[in-house]
This record gives structure tokens, sequence and C-alpha cells, in this order.
């Protein structure tokens, strides 16, 4: 019995891969998944180049004076060509020194700025150097792939490939300034601060919580941007603010049963912008500028991008009237 040289690719992939371990036609399958590989390998050996490990060292507390300065390592990325990366606050704080292992060298960095509230921190290296572009953050949906890159430990870069898992605007009680990715991504210590590539190699987001419960989270790069433009600008992120507090209240309709639960203003503070613009406790959000109240994220998303003094008008039911207020952000206070 002679091999057949020449025969069609069969449809299914389980027949593919039997008809393969059988040595028929081996050299001319591409299987999807052998395809899906040769993409992961070519957008992490085209991105690894412009992503760092970031080590940062703070001496021991005064109680300790004689103790050993602690040592955090972290992932860190460029966004410029002359050395501007991006990584954790959690990794660097201000006074820290840090340096970045680049090439097998290591190079002194210095802190431009780091924003607590998005835990974002930005560096800067005195060196000519390859970048990692941006995507659009706002075109990720739950079932995005995405690829995260960094240093797991203190081993070498790796990627990791996950899925969009949800956009969540919080964790449990602790509720995120903007929507943040939950991805399905295993990231070890040492991976805070890594991007998150889309299927292109672009950047939607950086990964800022090294791994819980078998997922991480990232913030989106649409909204990294606004922090790391601040940070270049003034060496600080200048958030816009209101002085008012919103809560969820339930409700539930016969017919329905339960619905998504109204945002309420549950306290407005003396002396604020809100206060000047005329909100008052029990007001429901019904608008933000154009687009409609449905969850708590149409209500921070929107504002987050907001600096003191712009404007923006919500919609707010009263006594079952809407009522129009013009809402002029003022400084966060320290």
């Amino acid at each position: 019995m002679r091999w057949p040289t020449s025969i069609s690719k069969p449809a299914s992939i389980g027949l593919s891969l039997v008809l393969a371990s059988r040595g028929l036609w081996a050299a001319e399958l591409a299987t999807p998944l052998e395809s899906v590989e040769r993409e992961v390998c070519a957008l992490y050996d085209a991105a690894k180049a412009a992503i760092v490990k970031v080590h940062a060292e703070r001496p021991a507390p005064e109680s300790d004076a004689f103790g050993p300065p602690a040592h955090h390592i972290g992932t860190g990325f460029f966004v410029t060509n002359d050395g501007v990366l991006l990584t954790s606050a959690a990794v660097v704080r201000e006074g820290d020194t840090c340096w970045v292992e680049w090439h097998d060298k290591a190079f002194p960095a210095r802190v431009r700025g780091r924003c607590d509230r998005t835990n974002l921190a930005v560096l800067q290296i005195n060196a000519a150097t390859p970048f990692l572009a941006p995507g659009d953050s706002d075109t990720i949906r739950v079932g995005s792939m995405v690829l995260t890159i960094g240093y797991p430990f203190d081993l070498p870069s790796s990627p990791v490939l996950g899925f969009i898992a949800g956009l969540d605007i919080r964790r449990g009680s602790t509720v995120f300034p903007t929507t943040h990715f939950r991805s399905t991504s295993h990231l070890s210590p040492g991976q805070a601060g890594s991007p998150m590539l889309n299927a292109r190699g672009l950047v939607v987001g950086i990964a800022l919580a090294a791994h819980l419960d078998d997922q991480s989270y990232a913030l989106p790069i649409n909204a990294a941007k606004r922090v790391y433009e601040d940070i270049l600008r003034t060496g600080r992120v200048e958030f816009g603010w209101a002085g008012l507090e919103v809560g969820e209240r339930s409700r539930a309709l016969p017919e329905a049963g339960l619905v998504p639960p109204d945002l309420v203003v549950k306290q407005v503070f003396p002396g604020t912008p809100a206060a000047a613009a005329g909100f008052l406790p029990g007001d429901t959000l019904v608008r933000v500028g154009t687009n409609d109240v449905r969850s708590l994220a149409d209500v921070l998303d929107p504002i987050f991008c907001r600096h003191s003094g712009d404007t923006v008008q919500f919609t707010v039911l009263r006594t079952n009237v809407q009522v129009q207020v013009a809402l002029t952000f003022g400084k966060r206070p320290a």
C-alpha cells in the first residue's frame, strides 16, 4: 500500500490532529491553535524589547535603622522613544532609589510622578528607547483576547494569554475610580505594571493587581493616558472634585422583579462645587451629559477625565421632576 501523494485537508480540527499524529500531510497542516501560537509568539517577540524589569529600594524605617532597605520588583514598559515608562505605583514611591533592568544593564530611573488613586507611576531613564503604541481601550469588550507580558517573580519576561472576563467598577467593597478590565490572565508577583496588548499588539491596559483569585485587574489605557499626561505636564494628577457622595438605592417592581438600582445623591458637603451647583440629597441621577445613568460606571467613567474648571451638565430627578444641574469641578483637596 502506498501513502497518498495528494489529498485535500480535512475540515474537522479533531480529524486533522488524528491524521497528523499518523504522519499524514503533517507538513501541510496549520490548525487554528497553531495559528494562535504563531501570533502569540510574534506579538511577544515584537513587544518584549520595550518591556523592562523595574527595581525600587526604599530605606528601612527609622525604627529599624540598621535593617536592609526594602527591595521591590515589578514590570514597566516604554511609552516614548526618550525613556518614559509606565509601571505600578505599588512598585515605586516618591524618594525611592529606582533603576530599570533592560538589555542586561541597569539604568537609573527618575520618578516623574505617581498616582495612588489609580496605582500608576511614571518613570524615565536617560536613553533612546523603543516603545509600545497605545490602542483604544474603549473597543475592548467581554470576550476580547489579551496578551499580558511581564516579569514573574525574578524570572525573564513571559507572555500570559487571557480573555477579558468583565468590565468592573468595583471589586468587593472597593470601588475603582473608573472601570477596570478583569481578565482571566493568571499573573504572578513581579508582573504588576505589565502592558496588556490586544490582538494587534497595541496596549489596551496596564495590569495593576498582580494576582487575585486566578484573575487580574488592569487600568484601561485611555484612563492611563489621562494620568500620564497630567504627570508629564505638572508632576501630579489633577482630578476634578465635586464634593458629593453617591450611592445605589435598590428598587423592585411587582411586575418585573428586581431591576438595576437607582444612583442617588446621599450627601452634599457644604462649601463644595456640588453644593454650589445645587445638588440636593435624594436627587436621582438620570443623565451625565447626554449619557443615561444605569450603573455607577455611567457616573464615574465620564467624570474621571475631568479637570478643575470643567463643567458637566447633570440631569437629576427631584420629586418626580427632571432638573438640570451644571457642575463645575473644583480642585481635589489634599
